[in-house]
């Protein structure tokens, strides 16, 4: 079974419609491991995307002024990881997919990993999106958070949120990818930056929409943090 396909079913679109990305900072090699787990769980090609050296874009001028948390100086780890997010969007909207699955390359499979775990997940959010009527829902799904701060749960397996913590691995359609970039190029002319974790529910409870997510937060995927953080440092420290 095939997460490509699973994802298919979801969004009604051939997999040929839908990109499976890895976001990989080059010199972080000791994820090449994690990276390699992941795709063979998965059964599904990861395209290796390599991420953004938000240091070096610092360097070229971009801001660190954060414009979502006043007073708040964003990490060269999150502008980068928010600039690698949005290179991998436009490159899904130049290739015409439908959707986009990221992964971030700390992300791993949960203990007892199951992919008919995954598709079930699926199958029941799309089953409650229809004998609800929920429109759009297939714009932004998450599989897997490092928390939830607001959250309603739905069915079995299955919650909603517009409020969380984390960006590792998630589902995101064509509308939404614009819109994210839409909000950035907002934020660039303002001379101000976010955190793609930070922009993502933001644009979710600002339209007061909701996005599916595993009852159980790490049910799938979790962050590994266990390995140094190109975030919240430059790879010498571990999270928080």
């Amino acid at each position: 079974m095939r997460l490509c396909d699973c994802i298919a079913e979801f969004v009604d679109n051939p997999p040929g419609k839908i990109g499976v990305v890895m976001i990989h900072l080059r010199r972080a090699t000791e994820r090449v491991k994690l990276i390699q787990h992941l795709e063979a769980a998965i059964n599904t090609p990861l395209e290796i995307r390599d991420a953004v050296d938000g240091a070096l874009l610092i360097a070229q001028g971009h801001p660190t002024e954060c414009g979502i948390d006043p007073g708040v100086q964003r990490t060269a780890g999150e502008v980068g990881c928010a600039a690698s997010h949005l290179e991998a969007y436009r490159a899904a909207l130049a290739k015409g997919l439908s959707h986009l699955v990221v992964f971030e390359d700390d992300c791993e499979p949960a203990p007892g990993f199951d992919m008919v775990a995954v598709k079930n997940y699926l199958r029941r959010a799309k089953n409650f999106s229809g004998e609800f009527g929920l429109e759009r829902m297939d714009e932004f799904l998450l599989l897997s958070t490092c928390g939830c701060y607001i959250w309603r749960p739905l069915t079995r397996g299955v919650k909603v949120t517009n409020h969380f913590n984390g960006s590792h691995a998630y589902l995101i359609g064509r509308p939404m990818m614009q819109k994210v970039l839409d909000f950035y190029e907002v934020l660039a002319k303002a001379g101000k930056t976010a955190p793609i974790d930070g922009v993502l529910p933001l644009l979710l409870s600002t339209e007061q929409r909701w996005a599916f997510c595993p009852e159980e937060d790490t049910h799938f995927f979790q962050q590994n943090r266990s390995i140094p953080s190109y975030v919240a440092s430059d790879g010498t420290a571990l999270r928080p």
